[in-house]
């Protein structure tokens, strides 16, 4: 399926809440196009340029994300609150006229995907890194997630320790493209271990 997308200096991670200030007419188009549709749109990280102007080099990992709020702000601008739903591979990559990035979209199928309900917990080894997100569930800058992690779905964790943990955009790609929950968990032990010390 192919999907506008939305490069950023940001990666987002399932179930990631994130809010945007949209002034470029072609991402003002996108947004009423997706509003009209309810659709939702990619958001990608960028690997090098800028968000704004001319159009930026971008990894091939995203998010699919929904649109969640919005409100007309002055000056012409608009503010969307948007949801990540879901990782996304990238290919086949094109530019609109207007400067808008397309892509091919496939979803990811891995052991992190899927329905809630069917995620296994987390493994006994990786428990601990249950008691480094609860600290940083406690700082203001999670404020919008605090009561809303189930702790019971291996998924939730690594997603929310993925975005939380202050570690750089490089290493915050490679863990969206981690393929299997082992492999994040993994990664992510292998950060808060280097945090620590």
């Amino acid at each position: 399926m192919k999907h506008a997308l939305f490069p950023l200096h940001t990666v987002l991670f399932p179930g990631s809440i994130l809010p945007l200030q949209i002034f470029e007419q072609r991402y003002l188009s996108l947004l009423k196009q997706c509003m009209k549709q309810q659709t939702g749109f990619v958001t990608v990280l960028i690997s090098a340029g800028k968000e704004v102007g001319s159009t930026p080099q971008i990894y091939n990992t995203g998010c699919y994300v929904e649109i969640i709020d919005w409100e007309s702000l002055p000056g012409g601008l608009l503010g969307i609150s948007i949801l990540a739903k879901h990782r996304v591979h990238l290919s086949n990559s094109s530019v609109r006229h207007d400067g808008l990035l397309l892509a091919e979209t496939t979803a990811f199928k891995s052991s992190l995907e899927g329905p809630l309900a069917t995620m296994p917990a987390i493994p006994e080894s990786f428990v601990p890194l249950t008691e480094t997100l609860k600290q940083l569930l406690k700082h203001p800058f999670a404020s919008q997630y605090q009561g809303t992690v189930d702790f019971n779905n291996t998924a939730d964790i690594c997603f929310r320790l993925a975005e939380l943990l202050p570690v750089s955009n490089k290493e915050k790609q490679l863990l969206l493209e981690a393929d299997t929950a082992e492999q994040m968990l993994d990664l992510l032990a292998l950060h808060i271990n280097a945090l620590q010390q």
